[in-house]
């Protein structure tokens, strides 16, 4: 009798549980909407247009500059080509120490500073091959100016 108290009391135990609504399911969550708007056109780009400019106006010619690195060792570069009559204009630099550009024909004996461009101008009035060099003790960069 006592076993069957039992089994009834757990059976009306069990069954008061099974009654309670116990949802372990997640609620759904709502998803925020989101406006998609179309792409725009975007407006053309802008045109380029240059200044006005005089029909005869004329703009100097100017002799182009040949940039030359100067080393203890070397120049670079170590040739020149330019025509008889020429401005030629060399922008030189010394790059590892200072030194002193020498071109003996056309008596050009100029000190280089390190790190400072140095602007020598002149005009290949002769033709030939003339030689240019660094002239500091310890130096042996040596170039050529070709003159035709």
């Amino acid at each position: 009798m006592k076993r069957t108290a039992f089994l009834l009391i757990s059976l009306l135990i069990f069954l008061t549980a099974c009654d309670k609504d116990i949802s372990t399911q997640p609620q759904p969550v709502g998803i925020p909407e989101i406006n998609i708007v179309p792409p725009q056109m975007l407006p053309a780009a802008p045109q380029y247009e240059p200044p006005p400019t005089e029909p005869y106006m004329t703009v100097p010619q100017s002799a182009p500059v040949t940039k030359i690195e100067v080393t203890k060792t070397d120049f670079f570069p170590k040739e020149i080509r330019v025509n008889k009559g020429d401005k030629v204009r060399l922008q030189l630099t010394a790059i590892d120490a200072d030194h002193t550009f020498v071109l003996n024909a056309f008596r050009i004996n100029e000190e280089l500073q390190r790190g400072e461009d140095v602007l020598i101008e002149f005009t290949a009035d002769k033709t030939g091959a003339f030689s240019f060099i660094t002239d500091k003790p310890g130096d042996l960069a040596q170039g050529k100016l070709y003159v035709r």
